[in-house]
């Protein structure tokens, strides 16, 4: 389980890393995905974009592989109204052989970040229950953002965002009224950890 102290909340300045509780946290999608093509079962590999702390202080740096796998996958056909696409994400690649399980699903998603993998500059840190925070940012699970909105994703970002002619229901599912759901190697994605 992904938690943290109010320690660990802290000390994030000084290391400049993110501290991880239960809740949400960034991420960019290694490879592109596509409901045309994907089907349930296939893998999904993340990196996570800031660095994390668990609970017993032990970091994970940014790049950390998150697993997950693709639960849903519909191309839109004759009569169909729409395209879908569904991820659950499994663990955390610690290192090759050493995972730490999680059950996560997606809370948001957005355009592919141009400057890399870093989702934002630091500010003032805050805690929400079941958030992280990261360099500044403090993500939760309340509030939202809506589509169209410009710039990287928050903790308090849900649905897809910025991202033309894509919706997520509030189930994670990313729905399309085009002929696919894509996404591209780089998509921002904030996980939510239970």
């Amino acid at each position: 389980m992904l938690t943290a102290s109010l320690a660990n909340v802290q000390a994030w300045g000084q290391d400049n890393a993110a501290t991880v509780m239960q809740g949400a946290f960034p991420c960019s999608l290694e490879k592109s995905l596509d409901s045309k093509k994907a089907k349930e079962g296939d893998p999904v590999v993340c990196q996570t974009s800031k660095g994390l702390h668990f609970q017993s202080g032990q970091f994970i740096p940014s790049g950390t592989k998150i697993l997950g796998h693709v639960t849903q996958a519909q191309a839109r056909s004759k009569g169909d109204s729409q395209s879908s696409l569904a991820i659950a994400f499994d663990k955390v690649e610690l290192s090759k052989g050493n995972d730490v399980p999680i059950k996560g699903t997606l809370q948001a998603v957005g355009p592919a970040s141009s400057g890399g993998p870093d989702t934002g500059p630091a500010t003032q840190p805050g805690l929400h229950g079941g958030a992280i925070a990261t360099q500044g940012q403090t993500l939760g699970k309340e509030g939202g953002t809506h589509a169209g909105a410009a710039g990287p994703l928050s903790g308090d970002s849900k649905g897809a965002v910025g991202v033309k002619g894509l919706d997520m229901d509030d189930k994670s599912v990313l729905t399309s009224t085009g002929k696919e759901v894509k996404l591209d190697a780089g998509t921002q994605m904030v996980v939510h950890a239970e």
